[in-house]
């Protein structure tokens, strides 16, 4: 099973920073190898968003990953 190198991943958003800043780096580790090994990183929702919030994979989200590197 993978593991994150460092938890718990907390970060605060200046309102001024321009698009594409980047606020916070996560990397995990999987001790399989090949395949097995890949990695691959997605932003979910944990908590219920104000109603006609934008949610984790909405086009207005404010916040992508790299589902590669994280």
């Amino acid at each position: 099973a993978p593991i994150f190198v460092s938890t718990p991943f907390q970060a605060t958003v200046l309102e001024n920073v321009p698009l594409g800043y980047s606020v916070l780096h996560v990397q995990a580790v999987d001790a399989d190898s090949g395949d097995n090994a890949r990695l691959e990183y997605r932003l979910v929702e944990m908590a219920p968003s104000a109603p006609g919030a934008p949610a984790a994979g909405d086009s207005a989200f404010p916040f992508q990953i790299n589902n590669s590197t994280g």
